[in-house]
């Protein structure tokens, strides 16, 4: 399937250019064409800018599993940020609602009280189910009892005990809404967690997107990056408990420093992921990789071979005088 998606790229800068760069372009696809990998699609994006130079399948709608609690995350950091919410001093009660949704979990129980960020920590190391859904209850009922803008952005209400006003749906409204302002026009969240949902789906090309907003978040990538956490909490009697997380990413300690795994029987096993070098970032995701241990094998590769054709893009564009290098990337669009 790839070699036949590698002629038709050559065949399409055949018709659009018959200039001196299109045979260096032609060139280099000869040379180093994309490895193969099993996921269904994939995307590798620029970290800084946010474009995606590389995919396969980059556009194909699909569920996401718990990469969704990336832009959880990211909705959460917004209302921290645009009402000035200090998530280290700022606890929350879990529900009974949260405390009993199955998935993977920060065991968190009902009645625990614990801080925003903390709170983060749960959700995007262990990928808590329950983490995920305990800040969309809390930033839900924030986001009903300050729906307008008059009010005071230093008032920071409690949860409320009982969530008769569906929260969780006021926070799926905001998470779109800020979807459609990063432009992710492939995406729809119907949940905060991702759990099997046919209406929760995105592409590649979006999660790359999305991921590299997040990561422009200080504590987003401050959490991500870190591989094992403890903190504390109180249980719902007010005695202290211990929690300790441990980062599914399993690429953070081979010089990754993100972003987040996710796993359903409906998605399959897919990886957001981030790398820097030589200081070029690059953002990759796989959607629907054959296995989960084929997700960080086929994340190295396209790594290591976006890196290697980066620089021979470069080494086009200086070598022909190409002052555009959008030019290259668009030949092999």
């Amino acid at each position: 399937y790839q070699r036949r998606v590698h002629r038709k790229s050559i065949k399409k800068m055949e018709r659009s250019s018959s200039s001196k760069e299109w045979v260096s372009v032609q060139k280099m696809m000869l040379t180093n064409p994309p490895p193969y990998v099993t996921a269904s699609s994939w995307a590798v994006a620029n970290g800084d800018t946010g474009e995606v130079l590389f995919g396969r399948g980059e556009e194909e709608r699909r569920e996401i599993a718990s990469l969704t609690k990336i832009m959880t995350a990211y909705t959460s950091l917004e209302i921290i940020k645009k009402f000035s919410i200090n998530p280290e001093t700022t606890f929350i009660n879990i529900s009974d609602v949260a405390a009993c949704i199955e998935g993977t979990s920060a065991e968190l129980e009902e009645g625990d009280k614990i801080s925003l960020q903390n709170l983060l920590y749960g959700m995007m190391l262990p990928s808590g189910n329950d983490a995920a859904l305990s800040l969309a209850e809390y930033f839900g009922t924030f986001l009903q009892e300050t729906a307008l803008p008059s009010i005071s952005t230093e008032r920071i209400p409690k949860p409320k005990p009982l969530y008769t006003q569906f929260p969780e749906k006021v926070f799926l409204k905001e998470m779109n809404r800020l979807a459609v302002g990063l432009n992710l026009s492939q995406t729809y969240f119907a949940n905060p967690h991702g759990l099997s949902n046919i209406y929760n789906k995105s592409t590649a090309s979006d999660i790359a997107k999305l991921s590299i907003a997040a990561m422009a978040h200080p504590l987003f990538r401050k959490v991500v990056k870190c591989r094992r956490y403890k903190c504390k909490a109180l249980n719902y009697a007010g005695e202290e408990k211990l929690f300790r997380w441990k980062n599914t990413n399993k690429l953070l300690k081979e010089g990754f420093n993100g972003v987040k795994t996710g796993i359903t029987p409906t998605a399959g096993p897919c990886l957001a992921t981030s790398i820097e070098h030589e200081g070029t970032r690059f953002a990759i995701v796989i959607l629907n990789s054959k296995s989960m241990d084929n997700r960080w094998t086929e994340a190295k590769k396209l790594a290591k071979w976006a890196k290697g054709r980066v620089e021979k893009i470069d080494h086009i564009a200086s070598t022909e005088k190409i002052s555009d290098k959008k030019k290259i990337y668009h030949m092999l669009a």
